[in-house]
């Protein structure tokens, strides 16, 4: 959509301090409501040349992208007004540009907000792996999913936001580039935030296939200052080994900890300085794709007394965790653990889900799954003054499904309590996932 620079300040107040939600080197992010949706709006600053070229690598690239792992551009604006302003002591005009982008709204803030240290980040493994996967398949559909790529030239934790669900989606394209292919492009301007930055492109002002792969700071070096790179994989394999013992949510911990050491080994071969050695980004997601095929087998392999057993009628949609949802149980502290729902069928399917609200809350609660995919379900347990003895709890946590017509709105009113009543003809699934509290770990003296 074109907006007008009216209508943009009428839905930010102005660019009110009190809406602004984000702040750059190129401009400032401000929360507004349009048409009753939330969305961010980045507002550029006004400087010449290099903004222009900000605003059109932005607006223009994101218009030819289209993947739920890339933010989702709402609307831009371009106005160029005359205004007298006051130049070496004389009242003159001058034209001003006014440079609007505005995007869907992602409440959960940027990646950088949750991973500020690997045991204490607030994010559990299941989590952190699905965000990897995310963000490497919108990754590999910029470079790889269209008849020119698209390279970011500026991935790291911040430009990678999450949604309510904790899916990750890659923004701020202020400095990315469409070339006509993937063959290496060279470049006089390095622009970009050091740290994420190849050497090549550093040294040479080359771009190529291998530039988004992001490092970061504290960890490199970390890794750095150790022996060998064995032994940083051995560290935190051990970090996260001692922190999923008891509250991991796979079928089994094997399954956590082999992703956990594959993640690590391939990230480290993300970080090799002779980019010859390093993994292009459809590379790394047929890797994980093949990680997935492992822990899936694994998951067949395990007794079915280990892995819960169905009921006879339930055909429609698949749980992960299929035993049980764990909560790492802390007094006075809402924690959140994510279900993924998958439609198992060609059929469109909706869904219902069941629990204590004075105890639990559920975002969505209930929706429609399209055939043969997924949709992510966050269940909050709220903070609790006191534990219950010995972390017990009774707790059920239900999910219903039925066959839908395509046609139904999960927005409206049509999923309700009736649609999920059996009747003659009609199928309804119940899925019943008892609910854990498991103490965390004691902290390291």
């Amino acid at each position: 959509m074109e907006f007008t620079f009216h209508l943009i300040e009428e839905i930010t107040n102005k660019f009110s301090d009190k809406q602004k939600i984000g702040e750059g080197g190129y401009g400032k992010v401000y929360k507004g409501v349009h048409n009753g949706k939330e969305i961010a709006v980045k507002k550029l600053n006004l400087l010449p040349g290099l903004n222009d070229t900000v605003f059109k690598n932005e607006s223009l690239n994101l218009m030819s992208v289209q993947h739920q792992n890339i933010v989702k551009l709402i609307g831009y604006c371009y106005e160029t007004k005359n205004k007298v302003v006051e130049y070496n002591g004389k009242l003159t005009y001058a034209e001003i540009s006014e440079r609007v982008i505005c995007f869907e709204y992602l409440k959960r803030g940027n990646l950088a907000n949750f991973i500020s240290d690997e045991s204490g980040g607030g994010l559990d493994w299941t989590t952190r792996y699905r965000i990897i996967k995310g963000a490497c398949e919108g990754l590999n559909y910029l470079h790889n999913g269209q008849e020119k790529p698209i390279y970011h030239l500026d991935l790291k934790p911040e430009n990678i936001l999450l949604d309510e669900n904790m899916a990750p989606k890659i923004a701020d394209f202020g400095l990315s580039r469409l070339f006509e292919s993937t063959k290496t492009h060279i470049t006089k301007t390095v622009n970009g935030t050091r740290g994420y930055m190849p050497p090549e492109f550093i040294d040479q002002g080359k771009i190529t296939k291998k530039f988004d792969i992001i490092a970061g700071i504290d960890g490199y070096r970390q890794c750095c200052d150790m022996s060998s790179t064995q032994e940083f994989v051995d560290y935190v394999y051990a970090k996260w080994n001692k922190r999923v013992q008891g509250i991991s949510r796979y079928a089994s911990r094997e399954a956590d900890m082999l992703a956990v050491r594959q993640c690590i080994e391939l990230s480290l071969r993300c970080v090799e300085a002779n980019r010859d050695k390093r993994p292009a980004i459809n590379d790394i997601v047929h890797q994980l794709n093949k990680l997935d095929a492992e822990i899936e087998n694994m998951f067949m392999r395990q007794p079915k007394s280990l892995l819960g057993q169905k009921s006879s009628e339930s055909k429609y949609v698949g749980l992960d965790p299929v035993r049980e949802l764990r909560f790492p149980f802390e007094v006075k502290k809402d924690i959140s653990c994510c279900l993924q729902l998958t439609n198992q069928t060609d059929y469109f399917i909706a869904f219902n889900t069941k629990a204590n609200q004075k105890k639990y809350s559920t975002q969505p609660n209930k929706g429609t799954i399209a055939p043969w995919s997924s949709c992510y379900v966050t269940v909050t347990m709220k903070a609790q003054e006191t534990a219950p003895p010995y972390l017990q709890c009774h707790d059920m946590f239900v999910v219903q499904s039925t066959r839908v017509n395509e046609d139904l709105e999960p927005e409206t009113e049509d999923i309700t309590e009736e649609l999920f009543k059996k009747t003659m003809g009609k199928v309804v699934d119940e899925e019943k996932l008892p609910i854990v509290y498991v103490a965390l770990p004691q902290a390291e003296s």
